[in-house]
């Protein structure tokens, strides 16, 4: 472990930063964690000491503290106060059984999480792409690429394909897209999803950050409104080392 100077120094907010402090905090924190300036089963500079050094109220160290404790990189002990765990190795377990965007499901944890745009494009819908929408071919589609994040780590990269008649290139579209099409009474309500685990190429291992010839779960959905129409065709590429599925039956 680092000594307390080096970590508080390797933790302090950049002014610069537009990022809110505590987002600030739970980023550098796990980066300490990634980098071995904290190792598993040290505990945590005290809650009251590290807000004082960093210039902090507590009320900002807590809510970085909890959001990592919520991905399981440090837990609360009882009498020991904050530690790294002991698998430092983020795992999120995701529910077949529920219909939710990245967006929502990092909420509903207590998450932050952020998306960086790959490709944001209107074009004529391909062949294969108008089959699975139900369009002509040749109808305009709207597609956006994207890699999502959570903390600073990448989890998936994310193909979603839109009918453009429901999602115009001008839609804002930084933050849920099942957000948007629920605004527009369209949120997919039902899903098909065929899932199995591919090989990492070059390209995508570049923006997952993972080593070529990695693990990742490839999960392709085409999911339906109300009404039974198909809004959105995706395929979502997620890190085998961070993502894994469970169904709940009964």
């Amino acid at each position: 472990m680092a000594t307390n100077d080096n970590l508080i120094n390797f933790l302090k907010p950049s002014s610069d930063s537009s990022e809110s402090l505590y987002k600030q905090l739970s980023r550098s924190l796990n980066n300490a964690i990634q980098e071995g300036l904290l190792s598993p089963g040290d505990a945590l500079i005290p809650e009251r000491d590290l807000a004082t050094s960093l210039k902090m109220s507590r009320i900002t160290v807590r809510k970085a503290i909890d959001q990592l404790v919520e991905i399981g990189l440090l837990v609360k002990r009882q009498g020991a106060g904050t530690v790294v765990s002991e698998n430092v190795d983020l795992v999120l377990h995701k529910n077949l059984s529920s219909l939710n965007s990245f967006t929502a499901d990092m909420k509903k944890r207590g998450l932050e999480s952020y998306s960086r745009v790959v490709l944001r494009e209107e074009g004529k819908a391909s062949p294969k792409e108008a089959l699975i929408l139900n369009l002509n071919e040749g109808d305009l589609v709207h597609r956006l690429n994207r890699v999502r994040y959570l903390v600073n780590e990448p989890l998936l990269y994310e193909i979603a394909v839109i009918p453009a008649s429901i999602i115009s290139i001008t839609s804002a579209l930084d933050n849920s897209l099942y957000e948007l099409l629920e605004s527009k009474n369209m949120n997919p309500v039902t899903a098909k999803q065929n899932i199995h685990a591919i090989i990492a190429d070059d390209n995508l291992a570049d923006k997952l950050e993972v080593t070529p010839g990695s693990a990742v779960l490839f999960v392709e959905r085409r999911g339906k409104d109300a009404n039974g129409r198909v809004v959105e065709y995706t395929q979502s590429y997620y890190r085998g080392d961070r993502y894994d599925y469970v169904v709940e039956l009964g």
